[in-house]
């Protein structure tokens, strides 16, 4: 069962997709009715599961759910995997190279994979970045940090 981002509590788990480019609001628009219609009948042993999803710095698809009301797993969890990657491939979003770190530099989001990032001068280890292995809807507050805070600060050294 769908409700709005703003209705479904902290505590709730998330789930965070990053795209390796800019998603355009007509996409945004497309993509959140998809997400939206799987959202609204997404259940898990027939029972519904209470949900939102929001888009952040036109860069991110970030997927929540209360689990207060009812847990996820198994089939439910599958059919939420089979809706991003059919997103994935339809939009060419590149939503799971995990090897991609993004990086905010004047407020803009970059999307660097991991390899490159030391051949970058503008990038050092205070340089922050969105960590995306964040779990709870109440890490939002706190998940752009510095590089040599989290798991990227290797390709650094």
């Amino acid at each position: 069962m769908f409700v709005e981002f703003s209705d479904i509590p902290d505590s709730s788990i998330l789930w965070i997709y990053g795209s390796s480019k800019k998603i355009s609001k007509n996409n945004q628009l497309i993509i959140g009715e998809k997400i939206k219609l799987f959202l609204d009948q997404w259940s898990h042993h027939g029972k519904p599961l209470t949900c939102s999803f929001s888009f952040f710095f036109d860069r991110f698809i970030t997927i929540c759910l209360n689990e207060e009301d009812n847990p996820t797993g198994g089939c439910s969890m599958d059919g939420l995997q089979r809706l991003v990657v059919s997103i994935d491939d339809e939009f060419q979003l590149d939503l799971y190279n995990r090897l991609n770190v993004f990086i905010s530099i004047d407020h803009q989001v970059e999307c660097i994979h991991s390899s490159c990032l030391k051949s970058k001068d503008y990038i050092n280890y205070d340089t922050l970045f969105f960590d995306l292995n964040i779990l709870h809807k109440s890490e939002l507050e706190n998940w752009l940090i510095p590089i040599k805070n989290g798991w990227c600060k290797r390709f650094l050294d």
